[in-house]
């Protein structure tokens, strides 16, 4: 394994103190020897070393992972387009195969939204309208998800595509400081499921990222300009921090 940072391997070092003394030195006489050697290790940290996805101190891990995948797949972000609460994905990656960039949002303060819809109802959202749809990390807060994936088909134009990220292993959103509630958490299977029901099977590609050291990282508020490249690859299938999904309307 590539070296860690010194504040990750601080940490992971009191995840394995603490598993030495969960089993009450049984695991002595079991385990490997790196874990034996944990009993001269510190204690496992009560609080994160950032708060909030590790924001104030840089860019969280997810948006690494959902950056590349918006990256990869730039191409289908083009013409008339949607992106929720702002358009920097859509400029960011869209750059001038976007025609026009809409912005959906429910919050009547946003000033930067051009459609006031609610993505679970589609009240307020026009159908076949857009030719891409870039949806990350959002339909964890609406309640209503499958309601939301209608939605996000209906209001596609044939043809158009649907770029949508969705929290696997992830921080609780701030209660108090979030306007929707934060409801659910995926796995690529449910997003495969759910994404087929609806677009069919043949027309939808799941993948989930994250390792065991990334999700650390991520869960202690550690951004990912702290980690070793190549601790952030290759995915580790027990540990889906992010699943992205493309989805194309025939």
């Amino acid at each position: 394994m590539a070296a860690l940072p010194r504040r990750l391997r601080f940490t992971l070092g009191r995840a394995y103190a603490a598993l030495w003394r969960s089993a009450d030195g049984a695991l002595a006489r079991l385990a490997p020897g790196s874990v034996r050697r944990a009993r001269s290790l510190p204690r496992l940290p009560a609080e994160p070393v950032h708060r909030r996805y590790g924001l104030r101190a840089g860019r969280p891990v997810d948006r690494f992972y959902i950056e590349r995948f918006l990256e990869r797949h730039a191409g289908d972000i083009r013409g008339e387009t949607l992106e929720v609460l702002d358009a920097v994905y859509t400029r960011r990656f869209g750059g001038d195969a976007v025609q026009r960039a809409d912005v959906l949002d429910l919050d009547p303060d946003n000033e930067r939204a051009t459609v006031r819809g609610d993505l679970q109802t589609a009240e307020g959202i026009p159908a076949g309208a857009f030719d891409c749809f870039v949806c990350t990390q959002t339909i964890s807060i609406t309640y209503d998800f499958s309601g939301a994936v209608k939605t996000a088909f209906n209001l596609l134009a044939p043809g158009g595509v649907l770029l949508l990220t969705v929290p696997g292993i992830s921080h609780q959103a701030e209660p108090d400081g979030e306007r929707y509630p934060d409801h659910w958490r995926f796995t690529w299977r449910a997003i495969d499921r759910l994404l087929s029901e609806r677009f069919g099977a043949d027309n939808v590609e799941v993948q989930a990222e994250g390792t065991v050291a990334a999700s650390a990282a991520f869960l202690y508020g550690i951004p990912a300009s702290e980690l070793d490249p190549a601790d952030l690859d290759p995915h580790d299938p027990d540990y889906e921090m992010v699943i992205c999904a493309r989805a194309v309307k025939r």
